[in-house]
């Protein structure tokens, strides 16, 4: 089994391993292992050989390839990966496509700021057609750089048949979706106050809204409208006071507020009597306000006031919506909304601006005025017609001031939801859309969700059920242009309507042969007479009558009905087995899925399902291209892997935040990958020095020797307990855990395993050949197991070994199979060896504590507690470094004793008494030290024998030398030992405050 060099003559040329480098080139190795991946074809082979295994389901959330991947993706892509690799490991048919959206704001944006475009009138200006033909180009752009990042990391998929949302087919589809839903009576149109963006002049959704929410500083008004005069003739005039945080909104009030749950009294102030909710008069007016009169309910609401700011003349036709005249406005009206939290407790009303405001709106048969265009710019008839609302504020606020209305005025800082792709404020705005009955579907959704496995757990009942439970009907249409067209044509005259539910379907409606591109503005192109088809004859029979056209309607898809469409129009199995993003696609991604899933199929989407945290950098602020607070991925590659990269975004809690540290990615890449290599650096070095070479079988049960120590029983046992825990975290997609498993178990194999074996794997200083080869098969079936358990969290450093180590073509194409299972023996081992190891973690802490060095023997230690086996003791022994270990019930408290107790984890106590004959040891000890730091700065190889120069003229040090000649020359393989002769290779070394000359000669 071992070979002796002088037997050998050519042991190098029959090398069993490539001898692995001290420190690897990790840029060099990985690129080394995707070359060769992609000659061989180890995906598909992978693929082929699972073909007839049960299959794997994914649906990958489709990214823009519209910029260069962030470490987003980076996250995402480890995620993914490494679940599907463990998969296909453990038995599984894992096919997985790429897919792309390119459809929606982010590339309009993109393009409009390329083109210098700022409003839609540009972009219509510019053309549509070639507004989309831009887009479409530039959808692609990093397409390349994109796929060879995620390449990089080493994540396996399907690049050349990936899909893309803007493709015909996947059009096609959606359309198809869309007219299911249609044909269910899922889909209407309404007039109602929704989120809107007035750069980009479009309504978003709900979950569009929420994604995008940050701190602004805007100006909140207290405005008093006063009271119209009725019979009773006041003492003073009255007024009502509002608070609104939003001053433009007050050209289109048309009611204020009260809730018959607060109680309202006046308070004379300055001239006035002015009506407030009770609980604000102390906040409003200081304690010692003169409360004029309380109000009933009844009475408040029989009061009408003068506008704050009416518009002169009244909005132009089409402006107002839900009274054909401004009557029955600037009245008291009855809401529930309205509290005492804050304001005034009279909340002023706005339909077309506000949610609440259009159903308080719709209630009371108010007005919605439309005293603002949908470009977000002041309506004619107001003093600030055509200024933009948001700078128009300062003005509005200047004239309620002039004219007495302005009883206050305050800086108020709230969360505000923003664009989520242009970074400018929305607002609330009335006009019509189209909407996805959501709320009709509510009950089947939340049942649904049951179904679902959830990481994290609480997302479950928490962020994704609440967001069902409070979701209002989806705006699923978009006033833009790059996106697919909503499949809805009407008739210009009798206003009938039809959905088309795909491309052979418009064909026969319109009788148009070759329709290439349903795009927007070919597809409006697309018209006929509204008489022309049955599919148009209404029950009344007008449509057989009427001699419009059918035109289709101007909006297009919401892009998150893209994306949300893909199980149906990629043609995947359903549902999805896992599925994996960012936490935010709680209520986008995930949602539509669900939304859709449920409407179409009755249940959800997919079945498990992770929502990774957000990164953040170091400052604190999420990772952003603007404020450049991450290193660039390519260079962070080339320095630490994708194998540490993966690694470090596997470690974190999933779910939580993410903080990307390059010091804290630096030290994982030491402590885990570096300590991973180095023992894999170490077992080539020796196995092929000695000679050591793996019997048949290779299976850690049968190989020859194998854990025949208690350190191998141990390491073993720990292995075990590693496949059980990834195991098991693995197969309920607890990625994070399942990782964060290997961290300790590396280090226990490197600082522990392989560090009190050391000696065991050098038969050449005296080793037993019996014990080397236990501890090399020990090492090498860890390693082998190791490697097959870590392979799909770290593809290319696995994939390096365990090809080296065992002459097989991937680890990839492997299986991992079963965990095996802990015997009652390994169990008792692991729970002993944890007490021996916290024995000699505390012996050590003594030991600095009494400033003693480790080199220098002492003569005993004492535990408290039940005996160890004389194994143990004998680990224990040597890496504390004293003659004797004992057990006792009692620690000595005499002099010359150091002790640990009280919170200590384990109570021992230290002798620390030296007699002389420990000082000479330790000296010895430091001889060999010395001897060692020389073998190694003169490059000599592991087993290469030498002969030793040694001289002092100290006594003491001489006696040491004498004393423990054996040990010395064991140690330093040295066959040898001369003094310092004339011109000899020694140096001067200072052991222990004695001076010495030491060197070493090879051979």
């Amino acid at each position: 089994m071992f070979r002796r060099k002088k037997d050998q003559a050519n042991a190098a040329a029959s090398k069993a391993f490539a001898e692995a480098a001290p420190r690897p080139d990790v840029e060099a190795l990985e690129q080394r292992i995707l070359a060769w991946w992609e000659e061989q074809q180890i995906f598909a082979a992978a693929l082929a050989q699972t073909c007839d295994k049960p299959l794997f389901t994914f649906y990958d959330g489709p990214p823009y390839a519209t910029g260069q991947p962030h470490y987003g993706h980076v996250l995402q892509s480890a995620l993914k990966d490494t679940v599907l690799r463990y998969k296909t490991m453990r038995g599984w048919h894992v096919p997985r496509i790429v897919g792309w959206d390119t459809h929606g704001l982010p590339v309009e944006v993109l393009v409009e700021k390329e083109l210098g475009l700022k409003t839609k009138k540009d972009v219509e200006q510019f053309g549509v057609e070639e507004f989309n033909r831009r887009c479409r180009e530039a959808v692609f752009r990093y397409i390349d750089e994109f796929t060879a990042t995620l390449k990089r990391l080493g994540r396996w998929a399907d690049y050349e048949h990936g899909y893309a949302t803007l493709d015909r087919d996947y059009m096609d589809a959606e359309w198809g979706v869309f007219k299911q839903l249609w044909e269910q009576g899922l889909v209407y149109q309404d007039f109602r106050s929704t989120p809107y963006c007035i750069r980009c002049e479009t309504p978003l959704s709900n979950f569009e809204v929420s994604m995008a929410y940050k701190d602004k500083a805007d100006t909140a008004v207290y405005v008093l409208l006063k009271v119209k005069s009725n019979k009773k003739k006041e003492k003073l005039p009255l007024y009502l006071l509002i608070w609104s945080t939003t001053p433009w909104t007050l050209p289109g009030n048309v009611a204020v507020a009260v809730n018959k749950d607060l109680h309202y009294v006046s308070v004379a102030h300055e001239g006035r009597e002015i009506i407030v909710a009770r609980e604000r008069v102390a906040v409003l007016f200081g304690e010692g306000a003169e409360i004029t009169r309380t109000w009933e309910i009844s009475k408040l609401l029989g009061l009408t006031y003068e506008t704050p700011i009416p518009p002169n003349p009244p909005p132009p036709a089409g402006g107002a919506r839900g009274a054909s005249k401004p009557a029955g406005m600037s009245r008291v009206v009855l809401s529930d909304h309205v509290t005492a939290d804050d304001g005034a407790g009279l909340v002023h009303i706005a339909p077309a601006f506000g949610e609440e405001d259009a159903q308080v709106g719709k209630d009371n048969d108010l007005p919605t005025l439309l005293t603002v265009g949908p470009d977000g710019r002041f309506a004619e008839g107001l003093p600030w017609a055509g200024e933009h609302i948001f700078a128009a504020q300062g003005k509005i606020v200047a004239d309620l001031q002039a004219r007495g209305l302005l009883f206050k005025a305050e800086q108020y800082t709230h969360s505000y939801p923003f664009c989520w792709r242009c970074d400018q404020p929305l607002i609330y705005y009335a006009l019509d859309s189209w909407f996805i009955r959501v709320q009709a579907l509510k009950e089947k959704l939340l049942a649904a969700n049951e179904s679902i496995s959830w990481i994290p757990e609480h997302i479950k009942a928490g962020r994704f059920a609440k967001g069902i439970a409070s979701a209002p009907d989806w705006a699923v249409s978009r006033n833009r242009y790059w996106s697919v067209p909503l499949p809805i044509w009407r008739c210009d005259t009798c206003q009938e309507k039809v959905c088309v539910g795909s491309v052979a379907e418009l064909r026969e409606l319109s009788g148009v042969a070759e329709i290439l591109d349903l795009h927007r503005p070919y597809v409006d192109e697309i018209v006929w007479p509204c008489r022309s088809h049955p599919l148009l004859i209404s029950p009344s029979g007008r449509g057989r009558k009427c001699t419009g056209t059918m035109r289709r309607v101007p909006e297009v898809l919401d892009v998150w009905f893209d994306s949300g469409s893909m199980p149906y129009a990629t043609n995947a199995p359903f549902p999805a087995d896992f599925i994996v993003e960012s936490i935010e696609m709680t209520r986008a991604w995930f949602y539509t899925l669900h939304v859709l899933a449920v409407a179409l199929k009755g249940q959800s989407a997919f079945k498990n399902v992770i929502g990774s945290g957000i990164i953040f950098g170091e400052d604190g602020n999420k990772l952003s291209k603007k404020l450049k607070n991450y290193p660039d991925i390519e260079p962070t590659l080339k320095k630490y892997g994708a194998d540490t990269l993966r690694m470090f975004f596997l470690l974190s809690t999933l779910g939580e935040p993410y903080v990307f540290s390059e010091k804290e990615l630096q030290q994982l890449h030491r402590n885990f990958y570096l300590t991973l290599w180095n023992v894999y650096s170490f077992f080539t070095r020796y196995a092929n020095t000695y000679g050591w070479r793996p019997s048949a079988p290779r299976s850690p049960k049968g190989e020859v020797g194998l854990g025949q120590t208690v350190l191998d029983r141990w390491v073993l046992a720990r292995l075990a307990q590693l496949e059980g825990e990834v195991i098991e975290a693995m197969d309920s997609y607890h990625v994070d855990r399942a990782a964060r498993a290997f961290v300790p178990f590396v280090d226990d194999v490197s600082n522990w395993y392989v560090r009190r074996s050391r000696s065991r794997f050098q038969p050449a200083k005296g080793g037993a050949a019996e014990d080397s080869v236990a501890a090399f098969a020990t090492l090498h079936a860890v390693l082998i197991r190791l490697s097959k358990l870590l392979a799909p969290f770290v593809p290319f450093v696995t994939e390096e070994i365990y090809r080296n180590l065992t002459a097989e073509r991937s680890i990839h194409l492997t299986e991992l199979g079963e965990a095996s299972a802990l015997a009652v023996d390994d169990t008792a081992l692991l729970v002993v060896m944890v007490r021996a190891r916290a024995i000699v973690s505390q012996a050590l802490a003594l030991r600095a504590q009494a400033g003693i060095k480790v080199r220098q023997p002492l003569h005993e230690l004492v535990v408290t507690g039940e005996a160890l086996s004389e194994e143990l003791a004998d680990i224990i022994r040597d890496e504390v470094n004293v003659k004797q270990v004992r057990f006792v019930e009692q620690l000595p408290t005499e002099a010359g004793w150091v002790a640990a107790t009280g919170e200590a984890v384990v109570s021992v106590a230290l002798q620390t008494t030296l007699s002389p004959e420990l000082v000479r040891e330790g000296l010895a000890r430091e001889i060999i030290r010395h001897g060692q730091a020389l073998r190694r700065e003169a490059d000599l190889k592991l087993d290469a024998r030498i002969t030793l120069l040694f001289a002092t003229e100290e006594t003491e040090l001489q006696q040491a030398f004498d004393e423990h000649r054996e040990e010395i020359m064991q140690t330093l393989q040295a066959d040898d030992v001369v003094g310092d002769g004339t011109g000899a290779p020694a140096r001067e070394v200072n052991i222990s405050g004695h001076a010495a000359r030491l060197g070493v000669i090879d051979g």
